[in-house]
């Protein structure tokens, strides 16, 4: 193995260990918060702030070359209460930062048509709740 390799491997792997524990509050005290819907700093590194009651677009679509007609939406959630976000760590106050994972748990729920009695209708469903 070159020298090189042997200095980059344990750079890699403390890097890695940081990116466990959560950024400390002074260092995220200095990002600029960003209200989802308005513009984030060029260079990404920003605080993203989903405010209670406003709506959450998720565009949907159902597509392809079997359909003869292709369907599309936009759903709009609103959130109860406000949600920080930072990579991959999430608060609900801006000053305790949890893995988000470990603050909401999703759930991805999908079925054909027809699938459990040959007549229902579709579903696709997406759940997001607090742990």
């Amino acid at each position: 193995m070159p020298k090189s390799a042997l200095l980059i491997f344990p750079a890699l792997l403390l890097g890695a260990c940081a990116s466990l524990l959560p950024p400390s509050s002074e260092e995220l005290a200095e990002l600029p918060v960003v209200r989802y819907g308005n513009p984030a700093p060029a260079d990404g590194n920003f605080v993203l702030l989903y405010p209670s009651g406003v709506e959450l677009p998720l565009d949907t679509a159902v597509e392809g070359d079997v359909f003869e007609k292709n369907e599309q939406a936009t759903l709009k959630p609103r959130l109860k209460r406000d949600i920080y976000i930072y990579k991959t760590w999430a608060s609900l106050d801006g000053k305790h930062w949890q893995r988000g994972t470990a603050l909401v748990a999703g759930r991805i729920e999908f079925r054909l048509p027809g699938e459990t009695d040959g007549r229902t209708a579709g579903q696709l469903r997406v759940e997001f709740n607090r742990k």
